[in-house]
């Protein structure tokens, strides 16, 4: 019953996730062919991928806390823990150095994007 019991709650966090995010932010209008701005399809992108990076290295610190409170003194199950915390951060911040590599590129090449 205990190895259900994650599964499920992951599964369900993943399935109203989408439906949040389309309430919280309406659709966008999609540009037609002669005004599309790479720049703006390349934020849009970036936007959407580290909304989602970030909902899942807060699941993923959550599972880490879980796995260190209920380890019992266990080392393996402790050093598990401490381990998905470290690669749950590591994920945070590779996905904070993609938005600030794209903010780089683009003042380099000289039209700086804003998010």
């Amino acid at each position: 019953m205990k190895k259900v019991i994650l599964p499920v709650l992951v599964l369900s966090i993943i399935m109203v996730v989408p439906f949040l995010a389309s309430a919280a932010n309406p659709p966008m209008d999609i540009p037609g062919g002669e005004n599309i701005d790479i720049w703006t399809l390349l934020t849009t992108t970036l936007n959407w991928f580290f909304n989602v990076a970030i909902i899942v290295a807060a699941i993923f610190l959550v599972y880490a806390g879980w796995q260190y409170i209920t380890a019992g003194g266990d080392d393996d199950k402790m050093k598990s823990g401490l381990n998905t915390l470290v690669r749950a951060l590591i994920g945070v911040g590779i996905a904070l150095l993609a938005k600030g590599l794209i903010y780089v590129v683009s003042t380099f090449i000289g039209t700086p994007v804003t998010f």
